[in-house]
């Protein structure tokens, strides 16, 4: 919801006198580094606490293939949105977030059900190594 109301704020700023504009770009700001600290606190935890103890390191990996596709696809959504469309673009893109930050409370629900649920021998055995620890060179 912080990235929903600075994509809003940021909206706002135009058109409007530059005292306005500088107050509502500062507060928008501080809003999303807030925003920004609560999705990177979040997400280091679900990362961490969702990997299965012997594939940390996978998990992670593919963790960060999302910023790195965030990184890829980010700035043509940014320009095609905001620049293009203007502030209602702003508003698409606060919304996006804010769908997103919905979403997630559901997903790590489910993926920590998937986690606890019992396992039949078959399930526990499927995957290389799965449950067994590997030493470390």
């Amino acid at each position: 919801m912080a990235f929903l109301v600075s994509c809003s704020l940021i909206s706002l700023s135009a058109g409007v006198p530059a005292w306005a504009a500088a107050t509502l770009l500062v507060t928008a700001v501080v809003i999303h580094t807030v925003g920004e600290l609560w999705h990177s606190a979040g997400g280091f935890e679900v990362s961490f606490a969702l990997a299965p103890e012997h594939a940390t390191g996978q998990y992670l990996g593919v963790f960060g293939l999302g910023a790195g596709l965030a990184e890829a696809v980010g700035p043509a959504l940014l320009i095609s949105l905001c620049i293009t469309w203007g502030r209602p673009g702003w508003y698409v893109v606060g919304a996006l977030f804010a769908l997103a930050g919905l979403a997630t409370p559901a997903a790590v629900g489910w993926a920590q059900r998937l986690q606890s649920a019992p396992r039949t021998p078959s399930q526990a055995g499927a995957g290389a190594g799965a449950g067994q620890k590997t030493p470390v060179s």
